[in-house]
This record gives structure tokens, C-alpha cells and sequence, in this order.
């Protein structure tokens, strides 16, 4: 998808030049703190895995970068521009989303190419046609992601790996200048699973994209992933080298974590 590689290369001239800054972000929700002064910085090509257990502030990191959730404090830049009430909806169109669960009736009619074009919609703007371009970013999206043969099939006909293929060829179609996922794999059986982290992988290869993957689970982590975010109780308490996470061990928050644990293999249970 040549138009998209032309965004990455025009993104900065410095691989150093950071795509997100977060810095001394809080976030209250109904009253309770559920981020505490976060601050961490995403650079061009960076592929980073924020791991903690459930109930971290994992998802609401990601929903607070979107500017879905309210920020109490803090800074959130993306693309050198501050996320405002104002500035949002634009930077959401250059960001690609995929949410660890999409409440979706598949008992619509909808097909796998119609699903996929709604990436493409969401960066054109809503409503408004799509042209033979768009399409033919539609047909590439699927063949990115295996799906071309799929592209006529009712999306309540598929599987739960290729239901969630066609969540990321939806984001991919977005031409995302930055690509966020929230447990992508997690509800996946293990053969789909593995597909599904093959796919990451390949695609931050190809195309040279920024993702930040929010896992709980550290076997759930693409081998072209380096750094590791480590999150609990809404701090960061590790940030930096995956293969220096072993450090960390049980010392996060003072209680037992299943992400970094000593017991766990802190290589990634990925098969090429």
C-alpha cells in the first residue's frame, strides 16, 4: 500500500522524533484514580507492548491517547499536536484502533469488504463515496492480512481469527500514521492466536508502522516487539528493554503479577 508508506516517510525526517508524548497524565473515572502520572514517549517505528493484569488503566491508556476519555491532568501530543476537544476527531483519523472487544451483530448484512471499507470511511470522513483509490485500498488491506478470498463472505460467517483479521485489514485500510490494539489475540484460540501475532509482526515489518499492543500476557508479544511498558495499579513500574524485564520480577506494586513473573517465560511463545 504505497500511499501509506508515504505518510510514515513524511511523518519526520529523525527516527527519534516522537509520533506520542505522554507526559504526567492522571485520569479519574467515577471518582477513582485510574492513571497516575504517565508519561512515556512513542517514537517512529516503534513497536511497544504495554503488559499489566487486568485493571491497570491498560485500555483506558488507549482510550485516553483516542481522546474518548477525559484526562484530569497531563499532556497527550500526537503528531506534535496536543489532543484537545478540538483536535480529536482529526488525529483519530490518522490513528488505527482495534479494541479487544467489538460489539458487533453479526447478524448484519455485511460482508468482509463493506466491514473493511469502514477503515477507509473513517479517514475520508463519514458519508462520504468512495473512490476507485479508497477501493483499491479495500483490496489491498485484504490481501495484507490473507482475506482476499473472504472479501464477499457475511462477516457473521467467519471465525473468531479472521473476524479479528478483518478488524486489523479495517484499520490498516485507515492508512494509520500510528496503530493502536488492545489484547488483540487474547480471545483467540491458540492456532489463531498465532496467526494473529505472525500478522502483527509482518505488517510492522512491511510498513515500518508504530503500534503500541496492550497485552496482559507476555508469550502474546510479536518477536519484532523490543520494549516493554509495564503498568500497575495505573503507574508505569517498568519501562524499557523486553529482554530486561526478568529484572522486574515480582517487585511490581507488592503483589504477585501475572505479566511479570519470574515463572513465566520472557521470551515471547511465538513460533515463525
Amino acid at each position: 500500500m504505497s500511499q501509506r508508506l508515504e505518510i510514515h516517510n513524511n511523518l519526520s525526517s529523525s527516527a527519534y522524533t516522537p509520533i506520542l508524548r505522554i507526559s504526567n497524565l492522571i485520569v479519574h473515572l467515577h471518582g477513582q484514580s485510574i492513571l497516575n502520572n504517565v508519561s512515556f514517549d512513542i517514537t517512529r517505528n516503534e513497536f511497544i507492548a504495554v503488559l499489566g493484569n487486568n485493571g491497570t488503566g491498560k485500555t483506558t491508556l488507549l482510550r485516553s491517547i483516542l481522546g474518548l476519555i477525559p484526562r484530569s491532568s497531563g499532556i497527550i501530543c500526537i503528531f506534535g499536536q496536543l489532543v484537545s476537544w478540538h483536535t480529536r476527531q482529526a488525529l483519530r483519523r490518522r490513528i488505527g484502533y482495534v479494541p479487544q472487544i467489538l460489539q458487533f451483530d453479526t447478524t448484519m448484512p455485511m460482508n468482509v469488504r463493506e466491514v473493511i471499507a469502514i477503515g477507509r470511511s473513517a479517514r475520508v470522513g463519514l458519508g462520504k463515496r468512495l473512490n476507485s483509490d479508497d477501493r483499491q485500498l479495500v483490496e489491498q488491506a485484504a490481501a495484507d492480512t490473507e482475506l482476499t478470498k473472504l472479501l464477499d463472505r457475511p462477516i457473521g460467517h467467519l471465525s473468531g481469527g479472521e473476524r479479528q483479521k478483518v478488524q486489523i485489514a479495517r484499520a490498516l485500510c485507515q492508512q494509520p500514521e500510528l496503530l493502536l490494539l488492545d489484547e488483540p489475540a487474547s480471545h483467540l484460540d491458540p492456532a489463531a492466536h498465532q496467526d494473529c501475532l505472525k500478522l502483527l509482526n509482518r505488517l510492522h515489518i512491511q510498513y515500518h508502522l508504530p503500534i503500541l499492543m496492550v497485552t496482559h500476557n507476555v508469550s502474546a508479544i510479536p518477536p519484532n516487539c523490543r520494549r516493554a511498558i509495564v503498568m500497575d495499579v495505573g503507574q508505569i513500574r517498568f519501562d524499557g528493554i523486553l529482554d530486561e524485564l526478568h529484572h522486574v520480577g515480582r517487585k511490581i506494586a507488592g503483589r504477585q503479577s501475572t505479566t511479570v513473573n519470574n515463572h513465566l517465560p520472557l521470551t515471547p511463545n511465538f513460533e515463525p
